[in-house]
């Protein structure tokens, strides 16, 4: 559902779809060559927009399921303005106050100009609600917003100017306003890093550009280690990649990755965190996604299909330490854009083989493109993406979304997470929604800002998505009361109506638990945020008590945690959560839990032999 301006009807768009196509380049087919040899430049064109008298319409929103997206680019009282556009978000969140946000993107005041400036909103309430007090600076030309947040809470806004030289603003009220620290030195598709480890280089800002669009003869790294103050004078980074980002491993060490004609590469400074020396790379490694990165495709034709991401999993738990790839590339004429990862759990000294994270079926020219990527404090892995899968035209995307909990083995059945939006909507006299989109991962969630046109035209969109639990599947069960009657574990795994059975002993003398079946896992976290139990069982008789336990590993003790009463014929769905010290439920060390099902006939006029089923009896887990 979308709520806000009436979005075009679909009809309407496919008569226009001619149109567009032959103003992003005739027949629309892919333009894919060798990263330098296509700059992307971030050049002034057009005037700045005449001020006219602003329009505002209800704000954009969307809404699939539970995943409610809301307009940031907002005008008074929250309303859209019309005929503006915004695109190419950038956020970051304060990691002492999480619900206070900030995006900043590429504002362009009518459509009919290309002339850009930096957009900047906030929220202190989690993403509900947005204010857009305006620009960093009116009237003056501003491109490729990129914010981060250091370990304190005090926000970054890196600014590309005409001059193709960058500028560092900060904010220390949540990105409610910016003061400008100077300039910082940067070129055209700047990307920047802030060091948030305890290492003796946090606070420490890291920055990489492009070699197009450079004024420092193809030098693309610089560093601040005093808060942007004073920049070190650029140097070479080995092979030149560009249109990627940066990543700090728990140590300090340095990781910055980027697109190196038809492949990846990945390097390492161990030195950057040492403020008396002059960065040097120690490791520099080809990877191979499957493809290569896509600049002028059909779905985005004046700018790239996304850029390239790395991440460092600065977790506690088995995943820690891994480094991890993604973007959006062409594989071949079938598939224009696939989001491809790899990950490396050595330093980034070997790569594993690229995996593909969308799960549409292959060759059927869809486009995924502007993948990104973010990993939580707990190892959580988080994917966002815009996908044609489900319009034959190409011409609507949709945001999707998928996770992994085990450093990119395994990846979670896509979600579509917004409506249909048309991508070739709103260009601001450009041709493009700009180069990227954003997310930022917490044990609890993912925000994203990405651009959409559910008003019938680019602006910016956050959307919240609740950390999804980790389903984990039964080792052992047993039948502590009562006898098994038919089937096995693999019966408690899914909901699929196989079921485990057990039955009261005839003629038993019933006291307390006439059935009692336990079954136990393994936690991939000593100390889960979250433990819940999932159950879903049938009772013969109507009137049968069923009592859900937890086993408390510090007490020697069951605790419950759900009681409810059976429906005959009918299934029942116990879902429990636990709070308080998880810890209690995980044995130290194994990671065991254990739950105790028990069933007891309280009907008086039952008797006898009875049946208990159980489909479903899993552990859902957040680390």
């Amino acid at each position: 559902m979308v709520e806000g301006v009436a979005a075009r009807a679909v009809g309407a768009l496919m008569v226009g779809l001619a149109a567009i196509v032959a103003a992003s380049g005739g027949s629309g087919t892919r333009k894919q060559e060798p990263p330098r040899s296509v700059p992307v430049l971030e050049r002034v064109g057009d005037p700045p927009a005449m001020r006219m008298l602003p329009r505002y319409s209800p704000r954009g929103i969307s809404l699939v399921g539970d995943s409610l997206s809301v307009q940031v680019n907002v005008g008074p009282g929250g309303a859209n303005i019309v005929g503006d556009a915004a695109n190419e978000p950038s956020l970051c969140v304060d990691p002492l106050h999480p619900n206070r946000i900030a995006i900043g993107w590429r504002q362009f005041d009518s459509v009919s100009s290309n002339f850009r400036q930096s957009g900047y909103a906030y929220t202190l309430d989690g993403g509900a609600n947005w204010t857009f007090p305006g620009v960093l600076e009116a009237n003056v030309f501003r491109s490729d917003p990129v914010l981060a947040s250091d370990a304190d809470g005090k926000f970054y806004y890196l600014s590309l100017m005409e001059t193709f030289y960058d500028d560092l603003w900060s904010s220390l009220n949540g990105g409610q306003s910016w003061v400008r620290i100077g300039p910082a030195t940067g070129g055209d598709k700047q990307w920047m890093a802030v060091d948030t480890t305890d290492s003796p280089s946090r606070g420490f800002i890291y920055q990489t550009w492009s070699t197009a669009g450079n004024n420092w003869g193809g030098r693309q790294f610089s560093r601040t280690t005093d808060g942007g103050a004073t920049w070190m004078d650029p140097i070479n980074i080995p092979n030149r990649p560009v249109w990627g980002t940066l990543d700090i491993a728990a140590n300090g060490d340095l990781y910055i990755c980027g697109a190196s004609g038809s492949t990846f590469r990945v390097l390492r400074s161990r030195n950057a965190k040492d403020p008396g020396a002059t960065p040097t790379f120690d490791l520099n490694r080809v990877v191979n996604l499957g493809g290569s990165i896509v600049s002028g495709g059909t779905v985005n034709p004046g700018g790239l299909s996304g850029q390239t991401w790395i991440a460092v999993d600065r977790s506690d738990g088995p995943t820690a330490g891994n480094i991890y790839l993604l973007c959006s590339v062409e594989v071949d004429g079938n598939d224009p854009c696939d989001v491809r990862f790899s990950r490396s759990t050595d330093g980034g000294n070997t790569w594993s083989p690229s995996v593909r994270v969308n799960d549409d079926p292959p060759n059927r020219n869809r486009s995924h493109w502007f993948g990104t990527m973010s990993v939580a404090s707990n190892g959580r892995l988080d994917a966002f993406w815009n996908d044609t899968r489900d319009d034959p035209t190409s011409t609507f995307s949709v945001l999707y979304y998928s996770y992994s909990y085990d450093g990119g083995v395994t990846w979670s059945p896509n979600e579509p997470m917004s409506a249909p939006f048309n991508h070739f909507l709103g260009y601001p006299n450009q041709n493009k929604m700009g180069d990227y989109i954003g997310s930022v991962s917490d044990p609890f969630g993912v925000g994203v800002a990405y651009t959409a046109t559910f008003n019938g035209e680019q602006d910016v969109y956050y959307l919240r998505v609740p950390a999804r639990p980790l389903i984990v599947l039964p080792d052992t069960f047993r039948i502590d009361r009562g006898r098994l009657a038919g089937g096995g574990l693999a019966d408690l795994f899914a909901s699929d109506d196989s079921w485990l059975q057990a039955r009261v002993y005839l003629g038993a003398e019933e006291v307390g638990d006439a059935i009692r079946v336990v079954v136990e896992g393994t936690s991939p976290s000593p100390h889960p945020s979250s433990l819940g139990f999932r159950l879903e069982s049938r009772a013969q008789y109507t009137g049968v008590r069923q009592l859900l336990e937890f086993w408390n590993w510090s007490t020697g003790a069951y605790e419950t945690l759900d009681t409810r009463f059976a429906t005959a014929g009918a299934d029942t769905i116990a879902e429990a959560a636990a709070s308080g010290d998880l810890s209690r439920f995980v044995q130290p060390g194994s990671g065991t839990v254990r739950a105790r099902i028990g069933w007891a006939n309280l009907a008086a006029d039952l008797a006898g032999s009875w049946r208990v089923w159980i489909d479903e009896a899993v552990w859902t887990v957040l680390p």
